[in-house]
């Protein structure tokens, strides 16, 4: 199992998964991201398939990241005990939510996490998870200097259609909406208030350096499935003739 830690603060770009499966997981984690996000939120992966695709991402040794189904200690202790390095923690809207998800993810007396011998058990020495919580809500974003000083809190993370959506914006905003480029500065500089590195969920590489140039510390790039489609959009498109029949 893989016991690296994973360094959130140094310009990482990670990859994401929605489509359950292993060997599409040995394939992502073989490309050399910095980690790899299973998202069990809004993916298709329940917990039968979440292990195999942890094993598949460890022997490529890549950092294994889950987004959990939600705010709740089961998903996140399953998660965990199946070898995540960290989880992201979704619908965290005040300072109580995100220290209910840091508790979820430590034994006592850190925190209130079960403890069973499974498979996180196996590795003695692994690093403590890490527990970053999404910040994709305006009231999320209002309460953020107050999330951002949890103890024990690792990381931000945004959903950036989320918070568009909550601030009455199409996900288009993303791209140059002063307003919403006025939320995500604002998710910055609480996070560098204390020193904590934020991320946020990425459509495509130039949103990578949109944000990067905002101040963003790491990125998760569009998930499998969307690069899937979008490469069998295009060579479709390629692969017809055009309107003259050449």
């Amino acid at each position: 199992m893989n016991a690296l830690p994973l360094d959130l603060t140094a310009d990482v770009v990670g990859g994401w998964l929605q489509l359950p499966g292993s060997a599409s997981a040995e394939l992502i984690g073989s490309v050399g991201f910095g980690f790899v996000c299973i998202d069990q939120q809004h993916g298709l992966i329940g917990d039968d398939a979440l292990l195999p695709m942890a094993q598949a991402l460890d022997s490529t040794g890549t950092p294994v990241v889950v987004r959990v189904t939600g705010n709740e200690a089961g998903a996140i202790g399953r998660a965990l005990d199946r070898g995540a390095a960290a989880v992201i923690v979704p619908m965290v809207d005040t300072a109580a939510d995100a220290a209910r998800a840091v508790a979820a993810c430590h034994y006592p007396p850190r925190g209130g996490r079960s403890y069973g011998p499974t498979r996180a058990a196996w590795s003695p020495g692994r690093p403590d998870p890490l527990c970053i919580v999404m910040a994709e809500t305006l009231a999320a974003v209002e309460a953020l200097p107050d999330i951002a000083a949890v103890e024990g809190l690792d990381a931000v993370f945004v959903g950036p259609s989320d918070l568009a959506f909550s601030a009455g914006l199409p996900p288009s905003a993303q791209v140059d909406d002063p307003g919403y480029e006025r939320l995500l500065r604002d998710v910055v500089a609480a996070c560098r208030a204390r020193d904590l590195p934020v991320g946020i969920y990425c459509a495509s590489p130039a949103h990578v350096h949109r944000f990067r140039a905002l101040g963003f510390t790491f990125f998760a790039l569009m998930s499998e499935a969307a690069m899937l489609r979008g490469a069998a959009v295009a060579h479709l498109a390629d692969s017809r003739q055009d309107a003259a029949g050449r």
